[in-house]
């Protein structure tokens, strides 16, 4: 029953009349009936429509409520069909009944059913976009409520009613403004291509117009990269607003300009919006474009890297521990590699994967460690030892290294993306003596059974104490003439052949002179060479250790004697 069939009252009287005359008179007679009373049965539904504006402008969202009451004494099952205008778009699950969401609902569909109990009131709400300006600059929009009822005898009764029609007054000068970037899916150090499209559907000419985006967090703009409608505008920034004067009815400026991401956070947001700012009809306006969100996929990739021991000496092997961990929900192809420092080589065989060992992996070649994939975690072990150069110690007392990861990673727009991670310094400290000997021989020119005196300097320039002792004092045949000078003292015969001569304790830092005389052999002749040789011994991590240490080369040029 429509809305405009006025009062109802549930019970419906009816009654006959006849007119009629009689042969005897001319006068008309009325004869009535009885009073019959039939009672109505079935919902009554009035069905409003209001819309929150009437007037509005391109891009602006509109809020519709449709409202349904039954004043009749049946519960109606109603299904609401409200077909909307093109120029219009439905906001996603916006659809509210009595102020609950029916996610999923359009009313340009159907909405899902729904019970108006006699005397209930029944409302609905959505939401619409204004996406284009039609010809006639309004928009018209009514409602359709299909219903059924049973009576009481268990009849279904079907019915249909509309809603009262909503008009709504679009502007005419508003501009249109539209964003959009060349890919959404970014990384950090990536240069993205930004759009933005001003049209003008109306029909006044826009002056002075504007557009103004500001840069977000993570985003630098690249100088002079501001480009419109094909022209380059290098004076012009994004953030400090960009000039593009009238636009002419019909008429359309495209705007590029670029940026670089230097955000470095994990799945990062990063939004963009264009503001448009222009005079139409003497009022100043201000359009918002379009929201273009930037999503930063940056795999967070963590490596640390232990050693033991941190103390160590020459020929001690050391263990490293390196924990690759991938705490993104992005998988990575992986090769990690290590560098050892001068001093330190790897032993073959010793590299282990979470536990398994892997022959013929060397990090310093680099190992490849195939896909880590999301919240993944991979441990690696390997060995290496301390080395001597030649004769003498490392140079250095901290041997230090890092590991470094190379790994690559997808797009979700099919770019593949190359990082490199590194990991902590590890560094082992390099504990133990340097014993330098350095030997000089006068004369260096003798007859045969001559004696020359040995002057030599013993150094410690390594971190530990070492016992030192010098072997090699004399040359083949020589004797022991005696003690010149020195610092260290010793009760040797003379014309003995002493094997060693001892120093004692040499600390960090110090150092000994000695000095010493020595008859050669007479039986000698020609050039002798010859050299001395320092043993010692020290302590480290609980372990006695020995070393030698050979000094420069020395020279005897012995003549022959004429009886």
């Amino acid at each position: 029953m429509s809305q405009s069939s006025g009062p109802l009252s549930h019970w419906l009287q009816n009654q006959s009349l006849v007119r009629f005359s009689s042969g005897t008179t001319e006068l008309e007679q009325v004869a009535y009936s009885n009073t019959v009373v039939t009672p109505w049965v079935g919902p009554r539904l009035e069905v409003r429509k209001e819309a929150n504006v009437t007037v509005a402008a391109l891009g602006q969202s509109l809020t519709y409520q449709i409202e349904i009451t039954n004043s009749g004494n049946r519960t109606a099952i109603v299904y609401v069909v409200d077909p909307l205008s093109e120029d219009t778009s439905l906001l996603p699950n916006s659809v509210l009944r009595d102020g609950i969401p029916l996610p999923g609902a359009s009313p340009q569909l159907g909405l899902p059913p729904a019970e108006v109990t006699p005397g209930a009131t029944l409302r609905y709400h959505f939401q619409v976009a204004i996406v284009r300006l039609p010809p006639t600059l309004k928009l018209l929009n009514q409602a359709q409520v299909n219903y059924e009822f049973l009576t009481p005898e268990g009849r279904t009764v079907t019915g249909r009613e509309f809603s009262n029609t909503v008009e709504v007054t679009l502007a005419s000068s508003r501009l249109e403004v539209a964003l959009q970037s060349d890919h959404i899916p970014t990384f950090s150090g990536d240069i993205v291509l930004y759009s933005v499209v001003v049209s003008n559907p109306g029909f006044l000419t826009a002056t002075g117009a504007k557009v103004t985006i500001a840069l977000a967090p993570g985003l630098m703009f690249i100088p002079a990269s501001i480009v419109i409608n094909g022209m380059f505008a290098p004076q012009m920034t994004p953030d400090s607003g960009i000039e593009i004067g009238d636009i002419e009815p019909g008429s359309t400026v495209t705007i590029q300009y670029r940026v670089q991401v230097v955000s470095v956070r994990d799945a990062e947001s990063i939004p963009t919006q264009a503001v448009l700012e222009y005079t139409s009809a003497g009022k100043q306006e201000i359009v918002y474009s379009n929201e273009v969100t930037l999503e930063v996929i940056q795999p967070f990739i963590s490596i640390q890297k232990r050693v033991h021991p941190v103390v160590a000496s020459v020929d001690d092997t050391i263990r490293y521990d390196i924990t690759i961990a991938n705490e993104s929900n992005y998988a990575v192809d992986a090769k990690v590699s290590d560098s050892l420092p001068a001093g330190m080589t790897f032993l073959e065989g010793s590299l282990s994967w979470n536990g398994v060992k892997r022959p013929g992996a060397n990090p310093v070649k680099g190992v490849s460690l195939g896909t880590l994939t999301a919240r993944s975690v991979i441990n690696i072990q390997f060995e290496a030892k301390i080395i001597e150069h030649g004769t003498a110690m490392p140079e250095s007392f901290e041997l230090v290294n890092q590991a470094r990861l190379l790994y690559t990673y997808r797009l979700p727009d099919s770019r593949t993306v190359q990082r490199m991670a590194a990991s902590n310094e590890a560094t082992v400290y390099l504990k133990s003596p340097m014993i330098k000997v350095h030997v000089e021989v006068n004369p260096n020119l003798v007859e045969q059974g001559g004696s020359v005196i040995f002057q030599v300097r013993v150094e410690n320039t390594g971190s530990l104490s070492a016992r030192v002792q010098l072997t090699g004092v004399l040359p083949p045949g020589a004797k022991w003439r005696g003690q010149a000078e020195g610092q260290v003292q010793w009760n040797i015969p003379e014309y003995s052949s002493p094997r060693y001569l001892h120093l004692g304790e040499l600390a960090p830092g110090a150092e000994k002179n000695i000095s010493y005389a020595a008859q050669l052999s007479p039986e000698e002749t020609g050039t002798l060479n010859g050299f001395l040789t320092a043993l010692y011994t020290y302590e480290l991590n609980g372990q006695r250790r020995s070393g030698e240490a050979r000094s420069n080369e020395y020279t005897i040029v012995i003549e022959y004697r004429d009886e």
